[in-house]
């Protein structure tokens, strides 16, 4: 009698901070075709334990190529991992596109044991939070219309110029600011070709320390104006 064989995926283990062989013990899949956008589309949710802790992780994946459409075979995404410990979900609907996709660039890079790659993801991260931070509040209103010159090209606020003027402003506190400047070392030795080593170690803490900054940012400051909005709703009542 045949002995069955057991499936397994390529995921990244948190505990282990290894790529594994997960044996896999369940699976969901999607598949169809897509009228409006004229393709096929698939996706599936992979559930297996560790090889070496034991530990439950779960997975997602996409295909990217699909046999006699597209490609001579079909091909997936690499897994995902999507628990434990799944990407960071933040509620504002304020964070710009490419911070989320610069972050969720950063993720994966970890989970793929690609440290350098993420933190190059994160100091984007945080570049485009500066810039769309800074550009939404000018420095200072002028008093006078200035006389009409020629336009110039706008220049882009920097990583370095741009947590210095978030901290003037009182964007971000000495704490956060500290953060940003570690984070804009890491992602300056990252970004140039030299023989560097970045820890994965090293890599998620910047990733929780700009997780942070993204949420005090955007979250925090939303859900504490809708707080004091509240009080003063209650205040005004009180008075009528």
């Amino acid at each position: 009698m045949a002995t069955a064989i057991q499936r397994t995926f390529i995921v990244d283990c948190p505990w282990c901070k290894a790529k594994v062989a997960a044996s896999e013990s369940g699976r969901a899949e999607r598949s169809g075709f897509d009228d409006d956008a004229g393709e096929p589309y698939a996706s599936k949710v992979l559930v297996g334990t560790c090889p070496s802790c034991h530990s439950i992780l779960v997975g997602e994946t996409e295909q990217i190529g699909f046999e006699d459409y597209d490609s001579d075979q079909d091909r997936w995404r690499d897994v995902v991992r999507i628990y434990p410990k799944p990407p960071k979900v933040f509620s504002s609907f304020r964070i710009p596109k490419v911070v989320k996709d610069s972050l969720n660039e950063a993720d994966r890079s970890l989970q793929a044991g690609a440290n350098i790659a993420a933190c190059v993801m994160l100091g984007r991260a945080l570049e485009a939070l500066c810039r769309d931070i800074l550009d939404s509040v000018p420095e200072s209103t002028p008093t006078t219309t200035p006389p009409a010159t020629t336009a110039k090209p706008k220049k882009k606020i920097m990583l370095g110029e741009g947590i210095k003027k978030l901290k003037d402003r009182k964007v971000i506190d000495d704490r956060l600011y500290d953060w940003s400047q570690q984070l804009q070392a890491f992602r300056n030795l990252a970004a140039h070709p030299e023989d560097i080593s970045i820890s994965r170690h090293d890599a998620e803490d910047l990733q929780t320390f700009v997780n942070a900054i993204v949420e005090y940012v955007y979250d925090l400051a939303e859900r504490y104006e809708e707080f004091k909005n509240r009080v003063d709703a209650r205040a005004k009542r009180k008075k009528t």
